[in-house]
């Protein structure tokens, strides 16, 4: 197999890529493989609002699929620091017969400065995700217990925390996220040591708030994780090291929770931090097995 640093692209050029992806949030859109479009387009796609555990309003698009249902639900979380969902017009989940809620959980763009100030880490965001999942429990067309949760970057962190708390999921997938706050906070001072993503993100440094870093960090809460979760990373991820993902899968292992890793070495230029082409599919149809085998275990599917 190719050896990775041999078809690096120069460091400006990596860097120039990294600082693009941290500043802009657009991750989120691999494990669709969705384009964008206008909610009018499409009867099955409308937007939502619902409340979270605090009061606050939190917005969501809700993708169903052809038919009156009952449908299997899927919260799905985006990244960035304040990214949001993108409208898309078509979704590999939906095509197979789950319902779609993405979140715009307290931070993301596009619902005024007030909401994207309110911005945190670990916190309040979590509840929103976990309040989009009782949404979806409350529609007439919800298949009964069949619920399940996915994020991307950031949105992976989040379902990692959401998770380990009282939840109402069966099932989760978290994709190219961080579970060591530390390790990413050093990552990231080493590749944009003026930009502060993780700094940001937790108001200071590992210095300045130890225990924050360490409760905060999913290897640090494993044992609390009630629910099976399948993590997925490319091992040619140089935004969020693949590391993250072994080093979670070893803590899991640990506490002896129910989970499983899927990482993809090939083709190099798509298995990067977002997931293209073949490798892209073998992540969706990874996750898809892994939600069908624990929404469905009477099942083979």
């Amino acid at each position: 197999m190719t050896n990775a640093r041999d078809l690096q692209p120069p460091a400006w050029l990596r860097l120039f890529t990294r600082l693009t992806h941290l500043l802009t949030g657009l991750v989120g859109l691999g494990l669709t493989g969705g384009v964008l479009l206008s909610a009018q387009e499409s009867p099955l796609v409308q937007p939502v609002t619902f409340n979270s555990s605090d009061g606050l309003k939190i917005y969501g698009t809700l993708y169903q699929p052809k038919g009156d249902g009952p449908f299997p639900a899927i919260v799905r979380v985006h990244g960035g620091i304040s990214g949001h969902a993108q409208l898309r017009a078509d979704d590999f989940f939906v095509d197979h017969g789950f319902m779609v809620l993405d979140v715009d959980y307290r931070g993301s763009d596009g619902h005024g400065k007030e909401f994207k100030n309110k911005l945190t880490m670990g916190g309040k965001e979590v509840d929103d995700v976990i309040a989009g999942g009782k949404f979806l429990q409350s529609l007439t067309n919800f298949q009964k217990d069949k619920l399940a949760i996915m994020g991307e970057d950031r949105g992976a962190y989040i379902t990692y925390c959401a998770i380990a708390r009282s939840n109402p999921f069966k099932t989760a997938a978290a994709i190219s996220g961080f579970t060591d706050l530390v390790k990413q906070y050093d990552y990231e001072s080493d590749i944009a040591p003026n930009f502060g993503i993780m700094q940001r993100l937790m108001r200071g440094s590992p210095l300045s708030a130890p225990e924050k870093y360490r409760d905060l960090s999913p290897i640090h809460f494993a044992g609390k994780i009630n629910v099976p979760v399948l993590i997925v990373h490319g091992n040619n991820d140089r935004l969020v090291l693949p590391e993250h993902a072994w080093k979670m899968d070893e803590e899991l292992g640990k506490s002896q929770k129910e989970h499983d890793i899927v990482i993809l070495y090939a083709p190099e230029e798509d298995t990067g931090h977002t997931l293209k082409g073949k490798p892209l599919q073998a992540a969706q149809e990874s996750i898809l097995k892994w939600f069908n085998q624990h929404l469905f275990p009477e099942k083979k599917k």
